[in-house]
């Protein structure tokens, strides 16, 4: 499926990009010189200093910045899908509404149901299923509008899953920094126990731990909650689009059925006068 095919490359393209650029920042770093001053000599390995990489942040932060660098993956990833598959162009199918409209004037069921399988999205797929009710209940626009309703249902909540996963990357994002936070804490206190309060050094990375996970969950977790709801109110904007374009439809099928129905099948024959 193409949305699928394009959710993973922009997944594995920005997957390779933060490699890339963690791995071009860590190694643009100058060298330590030679004989380095004590209290430079003093830095805990992987710990605070004046020029650290990102990645050097990364690694302060420990095991949690992973879970956190899958989350910022996924939510990308998705949020690039939403904002291609969410396009109105794509989800309500302006340019086949004059076929449809053809279709429907000719109360042509099959040519309208072609045209829908054809090109499926949320318009087409909702009106085939009416249409194909229509073809086991004959002119039932009530049926139809009924089998309209049940897909409507399923057709929004099909495409409010990747939305929705946006907004569970928003929520779980924050609880992966605080996890972090705890661990650092933990380990903060532990050293303390050992004697570390005498020794700041020791305490520098577990305190960083703490401080970097929170941040970088929040970093995550307030770019996902605006794409999302960005992403819900374009879908409900569309859903609105796509009733009234079927609300036409379905009413000129109406329309035209009616008449249909009333008008002769032929033309009456002139009467004869009696007795000619």
């Amino acid at each position: 499926m193409k949305i699928t095919k394009i959710i993973t490359i922009s997944m594995a393209v920005a997957f390779v990009a933060v490699i890339a650029f963690w791995a071009v920042t860590g190694l643009a770093q100058d060298p330590a010189p030679a004989a380095a001053p004590a209290a430079e000599a003093a830095k805990p390995q992987g710990g605070f200093g004046k020029d650290m990489s990102l990645w050097d942040w990364f690694v302060v932060g420990g095991w949690c910045m992973w879970p956190l660098l899958a989350c910022s993956i996924v939510g990308t990833g998705l949020v690039i899908r939403n904002y291609i598959a969410l396009q109105s162009k794509k989800l309500l199918r302006p340019d086949l509404v004059p076929k449809l409209t053809e279709a429907m004037q000719q109360l042509d069921v099959p040519a309208a149901r072609a045209i829908c399988k054809a090109n499926p999205t949320l318009v087409t797929n909702i009106l085939d299923a009416g249409l194909e009710r229509l073809e086991t209940a004959g002119l039932d626009i009530g049926a139809m509008e009924k089998a309209m309703e049940e897909a409507s249902t399923e057709q929004v909540s099909t495409y409010m899953v990747p939305i929705t996963g946006v907004n569970t990357i928003a929520v779980v994002a924050p609880m992966w920094g605080l996890l972090g936070t705890v661990s650092g804490m933990i380990k903060a206190f532990f050293n303390i126990s050992l004697g570390g309060m005498g020794k700041p050094e020791m305490l520098a990375n577990n305190i960083g731990e703490a401080l970097i996970t929170t941040e970088a969950g929040l970093l995550i977790a307030i770019p996902a909650m605006t794409f999302y709801f960005l992403n819900k109110n374009s879908f409900i904007k569309n859903v609105a689009g796509a009733g009234k374009i079927l609300g036409k439809l379905t009413d000129m099928l109406r329309t035209y059925s009616q008449s249909a129905q009333y008008a002769p099948a032929t033309e009456p024959a002139p009467e004869v006068p009696p007795g000619s």
